[in-house]
């Protein structure tokens, strides 16, 4: 697996990060996010960086400039990570690209990474997926204005509930802490 360069991480005010999937195949990148780890054209894992992290590092409500728009209303100060695929995903069918496991453990490694560049700890409040905002912010499901990324590791036939989110942020926080 490719981890990024250690300059990948300037210097500067990074306080949270998102964890998030694309929404697309396993090679497409998106500069919505910082980082999208993905697979190279050789097939391997690989992160690369999407958009300038010093992009977020300020108070971004003010719209004066370009930035990485991950998470509705969260994007200062915060970095977004995400993982390449689930096209076309819904809670009960993950469809022709679902998360893989080596593309998660990249993920993993290059947050822990991030949060070891930027003191950021490792808890809820500071390192969670995009589903876990979701919850808290009121936009939570699998409506087309919903957001459930990344809330469950396998479809299944159950109704998506919010307290999945917590239990996979769970489940990735862990796996970054092993990753340091």
């Amino acid at each position: 697996m490719t981890e990024l360069p250690k300059d990948a991480w300037p210097p500067g005010d990074i306080r949270s990060i998102y964890l998030h999937w694309t929404a697309g195949d396993y090679t497409t990148t998106y500069p919505a996010y910082h980082v999208c780890v993905g697979l190279d054209e050789r097939g391997a894992p690989r992160a690369f960086v999407t958009h300038d992290v010093r992009a977020n590092m300020r108070d971004v409500r003010a719209g004066d400039a370009p930035y990485a728009a991950h998470t509705a209303g969260r994007n200062a100060f915060a970095i977004g990570v995400a993982i390449c695929g689930m096209r076309d995903a819904t809670p009960h069918d993950f469809g022709a690209y679902p998360l893989r496991d080596d593309l998660v453990d990249l993920t993993c490694a290059t947050v822990a990474a991030a949060c070891a560049a930027y003191a950021i700890p490792l808890d809820p409040a500071h390192v969670l997926t995009h589903a876990e905002a979701a919850v808290v912010d009121g936009y939570f499901g699998d409506a087309a204005e919903q957001r459930w990324d990344i809330a469950r590791f396998a479809a299944g036939d159950a109704p998506l509930e919010p307290g999945e989110a917590r239990a996979a942020g769970d489940v990735l926080r862990a796996r970054v802490a092993a990753a340091r």
